[in-house]
């Protein structure tokens, strides 16, 4: 077994990384779902998502306008993105793609579904649901061609975080251009394992099956709504027990109904608030937990390794480097999936300034998603300074992360230090900041560090959030 960060030496877990750490000798038994990242509103998926309806709507718009032959055109330029590593190939990943054989049959699948033929098909999420012989196989392909361009540029981003290498490749598939609305060839700086250049995809973006699957909505959704339908009219479907209680069977229901996908669009527009409600639970699961990435996965264990990396780490400037990249690690497994795509030495202003490490604010709830709602704070990102200093926290030190805060960014940063010799005079100077309206700077040392970590190890993750309400409310009362 090859992992990607084993073979590129990171010395970090699943836990500490912000991509899927695949398998590099086997397709890894996951999907990109277009569902679970148009949902999300950080700045990387409202990207992704951008991509995705630009292309869908231009292949809908050609077909309503009789164009079938540029359509085809579109849906023929889906290679095979083995790219990834993600599929269900079983051996050498081996992706089947679209690609020009079968651009034909989904342009007359199209033409020819009721979803299309209604208005009711708007959205690829709803593809899998409603048009025949597409399945998340073909669902997954498309979007990771609609977007590799994104992911390429997330990937190399990757790389410079954790110092990978990488080299220039012409050897993949074009990108969509939302501008053009259609496709162009680029050359990708990836890095490469056995000859072959790699795509890092956002863990967050991938799901074990599509959010969004026919089969489920079939057997769950409309199967059930039919059969209370049934029960409630008392006719037809209804069965009498000896006992005087009346039911109807799911196998009678589907024996009436049986799985068509036209008939489900037929359903659905005669039901949008069934879809609706689908939609909604589906959303509001989630990302997957890492365990169902990397089964094994111990979290327990990882808090307690990275407690003792900190406490190895001498201070002083010949640590920094591996201070710094311990902190992307810990930062990344404490506050993920609400702090996501982290960049170390982040450029500011043409490059005259810098940030040790930014992460995008993904939140939607809690502390973070707090800090993103608020109107002081407007924190689009979390701004990290590192500091391994054997030298007591300074005024300068303070001022350089007050400095890197304005309205693109948002105003709250995380200052990490070793340890606060002078705790009391450290707040206060970060309290005259916010109440000066330049910013809201929470210190941390190695023990609050700890104490987060062993939360984790506890099983009280809530507490984390607890704590970081407490240290805002700290430097603003």
């Amino acid at each position: 077994m090859v992992r990607f960060s084993e073979h590129f030496n990171l010395g970090k877990s699943q836990g500490e990384l912000d991509f899927v750490d695949i398998r590099l000798d086997i397709d890894n038994r996951l999907y990109i779902c277009p569902y679970a990242i148009q949902i999300r509103e950080d700045e990387w998926s409202e990207a992704c998502g951008d991509h995705i309806r630009s292309y869908f709507n231009e292949i809908l718009d050609q077909l309503r306008n009789g164009n079938a032959e540029r359509a085809q055109h579109l849906l023929s330029h889906l290679h095979e993105p083995n790219e990834t590593f993600f599929g269900q190939s079983s051996g050498r990943p081996s992706g089947r793609g679209v690609g020009e054989y079968k651009a034909l049959d989904l342009v007359n699948a199209l033409l020819n579904s009721r979803a299309f033929e209604t208005g009711l098909l708007a959205d690829v999420s709803d593809a899998e649901l409603f048009i025949p012989g597409v399945g998340p196989d073909t669902i997954s392909d498309l979007v990771t061609n609609v977007i590799r361009g994104l992911l390429a540029d997330y990937t190399l981003a990757e790389c410079r975080l954790h110092e990978i290498p990488t080299s220039p490749t012409t050897s993949l598939g074009p990108s969509w251009n939302v501008v053009r609305r259609d496709w162009e060839a680029k050359t990708y700086q990836l890095p490469v394992f056995e000859g072959r250049p790699v795509l890092l995809v956002p863990w967050f973006s991938v799901r074990r099956r599509l959010s969004l699957n026919s089969q489920e909505f079939y057997n769950h959704y409309m199967i059930s709504y039919l059969q209370s339908e049934y029960l409630d009219a008392g006719r037809a479907l209804v069965e009498t027990l000896k006992n005087g209680r009346q039911r109807v069977t799911k196998k009678s229901v589907k024996e009436r109904h049986p799985f068509i996908k036209d008939d489900m669009a037929a359903f659905v527009r005669d039901h949008p608030e069934i879809l609706e409600r689908y939609k909604d639970l589906k959303g509001a699961s989630g990302p997957l937990d890492i365990e169902d990435i990397e089964p094994n996965f111990d979290e327990n264990a990882l808090a307690q390794v990275l407690i003792d990396r900190l406490r190895e780490i001498p201070t002083g400037g010949d640590s920094a480097d591996t201070y710094h990249s311990l902190m992307v690690g810990i930062c990344t497994f404490l506050f993920a999936p609400d702090l996501i795509a982290p960049v170390k030495e982040f450029e500011q202003h043409n490059g005259r300034k810098r940030i040790d490490i930014k992460f995008t604010n993904a939140s939607n709830d809690g502390f973070f998603g707090h800090s993103l709602a608020s109107a002081q704070l407007r924190a689009r990102n979390i701004l990290i300074e590192c500091k391994n200093y054997t030298k007591e926290l300074r005024n300068p030190e303070l001022d350089q992360l007050a400095g890197r805060f304005g309205h693109q960014r948002g105003f709250l940063g995380f200052l990490l230090c070793r340890n606060m010799d002078d705790r009391e005079r450290i707040i206060a100077s970060c309290r005259d900041t916010a109440a000066d309206g330049r910013g809201f700077m929470i210190v941390f040392e190695d023990r609050d560090v700890a104490q987060m970590l062993q939360w984790v190890m506890e099983g009280r993750r809530s507490e984390i959030d607890r704590y970081l309400h407490r240290r805002l409310d700290e430097i603003t009362d």
